[in-house]
């Protein structure tokens, strides 16, 4: 048995990677922030090799590529196992409806003795009958997590509320966070002014759930209202091709740029004259802490955490109705009005240091940890 004055707890994150999204980004974070601490030991087992796997090996993890592509469950669940007793894991954390129950699977073949989960968003679908396989993953989803997870994470108070009817008693609310020193040492501009056609950009997957189809309609009207600007699309995905072809329809291929994958998107972001952002869902978005530690406005779809992140309004533009013409609307409201536009930029600041920086959300964590694993850890890094 470990000494718990002494001896680390071993986390093991168990998590898809494949892509590099804000449930990613936020776990390569966290793996930055844990890695000179005496306290808490993070590795990995990720099922397909790419950014996010380069990126956790980069920080001295020890990572395992339980690759999907080539292995089914059964294979995978014994690949989690094998690296738990490898690494005497104390808890798994598992993120995604696949990764809960393989790592669940995996806990109780290891005999691991705790298990967390993140929720990083509201689910892009409805599980109904009319998709059994996807109903019945849900399900039991749901089963395993209350029987044998010990904790659930939810990074917005709107996840929070929703998963304590689901997991009453587990749920506890830790929110994404950034570097906030950090980012704005590295990438805030000198001297941000408007120069030329507003740089209006939008940051993702070209996915249907972005609603990117918004954004372009957006674009259009604005420069069909006589406000000259220019939409930048930072992401790639599978709608790129539609993207261009509805662009071509609204004879805006000159005001539109595709930027494609861009990492870190913060090279793109401080550039930007707006940040918009019109999803159908979201978790907590990294893409809008980021743009208000670097000082641009942001205006987003009332979902998910947006709410949260951007104050009620306080620091920045809330969009009840998700239509092209309601953006119109409140983006010339943040043209006109510049002394409203700076002080919504100057608290967007603050609250972003004050609720959703590294060092507030590494102690939330490590007090996470230490509890599920009902261990008290008394020396000092």
């Amino acid at each position: 048995m470990k000494n718990s004055t002494y001896e680390p707890i071993v986390v093991t994150h168990v998590i898809s990677g494949d892509l590099w999204a804000g449930a990613e980004v936020q776990v390569y974070n966290l793996f930055k922030a844990f890695a000179y601490s005496k306290k808490i030991l993070l590795s990995a087992v990720v099922f397909n090799e790419g950014i996010l796997s380069q990126k956790l090996i980069q920080t001295g993890a020890a990572v395992t590529i339980a690759d999907e592509k080539l292995f089914g469950p059964i294979r995978i669940s014994k690949m989690i196992s094998e690296h738990c007793k490898a690494h005497r894991t104390d808890i798994i954390h598992t993120h995604g409806f696949k990764e809960n129950i393989l790592g669940i699977i995996a806990k109780e073949i290891s005999l691991t003795p705790f298990s967390v989960r993140t929720v990083h968003g509201n689910p892009e679908f409805v599980f109904s009958f009319r998709r059994p396989l996807k109903w019945l993953i849900h399900r039991l989803d749901m089963l395993l997590g209350k029987s044998r997870q010990h904790a659930v994470i939810a990074v917005s108070s709107q996840l929070e509320t929703t998963l304590e009817k689901k997991f009453t008693g587990k749920v506890q609310k830790i929110h994404n966070f950034i570097d906030v020193a950090d980012l704005q040492t590295q990438w805030s501009p000198k001297n941000r002014k408007i120069r030329g056609p507003l740089k209006i950009g939008i940051v993702g997957r070209l996915v249907q759930v972005k609603r990117l189809d918004i954004f372009l309609t957006m674009v259009s009207l604005l420069n069909n209202q006589g406000i000259s600007c220019k939409g930048i699309i930072i992401g790639d995905g599978p709608l790129s091709e539609n993207l261009k072809q509805m662009a071509e329809r609204l004879s805006i291929q000159e005001k539109l740029e595709f930027k494609g994958f861009v990492d870190p998107a913060t090279k793109e972001i401080k550039d930007l004259d707006i940040l918009v952002m019109t999803s159908d869902h979201e978790g907590l978005p990294m893409t809008l802490l980021e743009a208000l530690a670097l000082g641009v406005p942001v205006v987003a779809h009332n979902v998910g955490g947006v709410v949260e992140i951007l104050k009620a309004g306080e620091c920045g533009w809330i969009v009840k109705d998700n239509l092209p013409r309601r953006y119109v609307e409140v983006i010339k409201q943040l043209i006109n009005d510049k002394t409203e536009t700076e002080n919504k930029v100057t608290m967007g600041k603050l609250h972003v240091k004050a609720h959703f920086d590294l060092e507030i959300s590494m102690e939330k964590y490590q007090t996470m940890y230490q509890k599920v694993a009902h261990r008290a850890l008394d020396y000092k890094d």
